[in-house]
C-alpha cells in the first residue's frame, strides 16, 4: 500500500482535500461521524470527492467510507480479540483491559453452521463484534488488538469483503466506527493478553490449553 498523499474529507469540521494529515485530523478529530478517506493521487482523491467511485463494487451500501484511524478520540479500554475452530465448529474469545489488568472479559461457541466454512477467521470476526456491542453497552472507546489483518483490513476497505459474512461484518463495523480502532500484534509471539483470549477461545471449545 503507497504512502498516502491526499485526504478527502466528506463529513468533518471542515471538509474538502488535505495535502498533509495533519490537516485533515485537525478536521475530524473530536467530530461525530466524520467521513474521510486517504489516497496515493489527487485524481483518485478527486474521484471519490466526487462519489464517482463507491466503496467497493460488491458492497451496496452508501459510498461513504468510515476509516477508523488513530488519535480521533480518548480510549476507555484496550480489548483483545480472536477466534479458533475445531472439527467444525469456531469460537470467540476477547478482554476487556484497563491499567493492565482484566477488567472484562468473554468467550463463546458461534452458531452459524455457514460461516465455519471460514474457520478461525469467523470466530475473530465474531471476537471483533461482540467486544464493539460490549462497549456500546458501556458508552465506552476501545482499542482493539487483533492478530488477523482481515480484522481491520476489511473495514478501512484495504481488502475487499467478496461473502455475505465480511460484508456484514464491515457493514456493522462502519454502522459502530467512532467507538473503536485498530492495532495489529504478532500472534504466539508472546503478548500476554493475546496469548490470554487466545487460551479463551480455545476453552470455550474444549481444547486443552495446556
Amino acid at each position: 500500500m503507497g504512502k498516502k498523499n491526499y485526504y478527502v474529507v466528506k463529513e468533518g469540521a471542515k471538509i474538502g482535500i488535505f495535502t498533509n494529515w495533519a490537516e485533515c485530523q485537525a478536521s475530524v478529530k473530536g467530530y461525530k461521524g466524520a467521513v474521510f478517506k486517504g489516497f496515493e493521487t489527487k485524481a483518485e482523491a478527486l474521484e471519490w470527492q466526487n462519489g464517482s467511485v463507491s466503496v467497493s463494487s460488491d458492497h451496496s451500501e452508501s459510498s461513504k467510507e468510515y476509516i477508523p484511524l488513530d488519535s480521533i478520540g480518548p480510549i476507555d479500554y484496550e480489548v483483545y480479540t480472536d477466534g479458533s475452530f475445531c472439527k467444525g465448529r469456531y469460537s470467540y474469545g476477547y478482554a476487556f483491559i484497563k491499567d493492565g489488568e482484566v477488567i472484562f472479559e468473554s468467550n463463546g461457541v458461534g452458531e452459524d453452521l455457514e460461516a465455519a466454512s471460514m474457520r478461525n477467521v469467523a470466530g475473530e470476526l465474531a471476537a471483533v463484534v461482540h467486544a464493539v456491542e460490549k462497549a456500546k453497552k458501556l458508552s465506552a472507546r476501545i482499542l482493539i488488538y487483533h492478530d488477523y489483518s482481515g480484522v481491520s483490513h476489511w473495514v478501512t476497505g484495504d481488502w475487499q469483503a467478496k461473502n455475505k459474512f465480511t460484508q456484514a461484518y464491515v457493514a456493522f463495523m462502519r454502522e459502530h466506527h467512532g467507538l473503536y480502532e485498530f492495532k495489529k500484534v504478532t500472534g504466539h509471539s508472546g503478548d500476554r493478553f493475546n496469548d490470554y483470549v487466545d487460551r479463551l477461545a480455545k476453552l470455550a471449545l474444549g481444547i486443552s490449553t495446556k
